[in-house]
């Protein structure tokens, strides 16, 4: 059997340990062909140097393919358990080590095994939360905008099928009503909870996947191509209702939630993450836990219109004053606005006021009084029954909540 080393650690230094070791047992390889048997050792030095790993399986399918991952990237030891790799060795090199495991890999090559590690031997041996580090640095660069490239989305299929690119993605946020009786999950560990039963509804139905993406969770599903919305997948609806009323029942955890558009191009899934946050932060038309963007008034003049609510939610402002703003009648305004929107003036300027309120509740200690008149309310109690109206709770219960902070 021969061995082919691709390193920068010293070779004639590995060569001198093999034949120390297992005289005779290998032969050196300047340059490994298809139709040889060798194990090929390569250092991993930058996080992309894995789809070089699974370049070599392919081009060397007789071969045996051995990582040596510099300190700085351990972390991505999990992308071997799904490259299905039957070792790999860790820099700084040590010579017991090294010959350790070359000899096993020896031994299963005479017995005509795959490999000496099992797979799940080694996943016992690579924490559960770095089982696929790769494919979590792919997709934070598919939300970013960062891949431009078909090849790289080709090459993802090293550790994530086609059939599970996301094409949608939905922006999480929530909080846990530690108040209430049935609440059992503490805010560090909802997140596993909320995973969980997002998991659990969806098995079968949709690939999904999940990134703790700045302060938020990110949910990215994989919507059955001959759905051009999420709101026309019916079951996948349901689905997503029975995760939010299933969480809030046997967990008091309430989400909140911003969805995107579906894009069946991977590369303009960040799209449909840049309409979640929008949405995210507009009032609902219906049910106050998802906010979908396609919702969202495409017309120019009331987006001009809610533009100045949002920019002027803490004056009285009426309907007249925004008609006027935008060059309409207050009768026409009015039909058009609640058409476009799917509430009235009135509704929609206390729903964004109300969501204007959230950060004084939680990061400071105003008075109730001080926020509601920060915030354009007459007053303390009418400010309390509309926050009560709207997300279920009143403004102290809400403030006594926990934050679910996704990290």
């Amino acid at each position: 059997m021969a061995w082919y080393i691709e390193s920068s650690f010293d070779r004639k230094q590995m060569g001198a340990w093999l034949e120390e070791a297992l005289p005779n047992a290998f032969e050196n390889c300047t340059e490994p062909q298809a139709e040889d048997e060798c194990i090929i050792i390569y250092e991993i030095n930058r996080l992309f140097d894995w789809v070089k790993i699974n370049r070599l399986k392919r081009h060397y399918p007789n071969s045996i393919i051995v990582p040596i991952v510099t300190e700085h990237l351990t972390y991505s030891t999990g992308i071997a358990i799904e490259l299905v790799l039957p070792t790999l060795l860790i820099k700084p090199l040590q010579k017991s080590k090294f010959l350790r495991a070359i000899k096993k890999l020896h031994t299963s090559y005479q017995e005509k095994k795959a490999s000496t590690l099992t797979l799940l031997e080694l996943s016992q041996q690579v924490p559960q939360s770095h089982a696929s580090p790769f494919r979590e640095a792919f997709l934070k660069r598919l939300i970013r905008g960062e891949i431009n490239d078909e090849l790289e989305i080709i090459q993802s299929a090293s550790f994530l099928s086609t059939n599970c690119i996301p094409n949608i993605v939905f922006l999480i946020q929530g909080y846990i009503d530690v108040n209430e009786q049935r609440a059992i999950a503490a805010p560090y560990d909802a997140s596993s909870i909320i995973t969980h039963v997002f998991r659990q509804n969806f098995a079968g139905k949709a690939p999904i996947s999940f990134l703790y993406f700045e302060r938020y969770l990110l949910l990215l599903m994989r919507v059955p191509d001959e759905y051009n919305s999420f709101k026309h997948w019916m079951e996948g609806e349901a689905c997503l209702l029975e995760v939010i009323e299933t969480l809030k029942k046997d967990y008091s955890i309430h989400l909140f939630m911003g969805v995107g558009g579906v894009f069946q191009d991977a590369m303009q899934v960040k799209e449909s993450y840049s309409q979640a946050r929008k949405a995210r932060r507009k009032p609902p038309i219906q049910n106050i836990h998802i906010r979908y963007y396609e919702d969202l008034t495409k017309h120019e003049q009331l987006q001009k219109a809610i533009y100045y609510i949002e920019e002027h939610y803490d004056e009285q402002i009426t309907i007249s004053d925004v008609a006027k703003f935008i060059n309409f009648s207050p009768t026409h305004f009015s039909r058009l606005f609640k058409k476009e929107t799917g509430r009235n003036f009135v509704d929609y300027v206390a729903f964004t006021r109300i969501i204007k309120t959230l950060p004084f509740l939680r990061k400071y200690d105003y008075t109730i009084e001080k926020i509601s008149s920060i915030c354009g309310f007459n007053t303390p109690n009418y400010y309390s029954l509309t926050f009560k109206k709207y997300v279920g709770i009143s403004p102290t219960d809400y403030r006594h909540t926990k934050e679910i902070l996704f990290k």
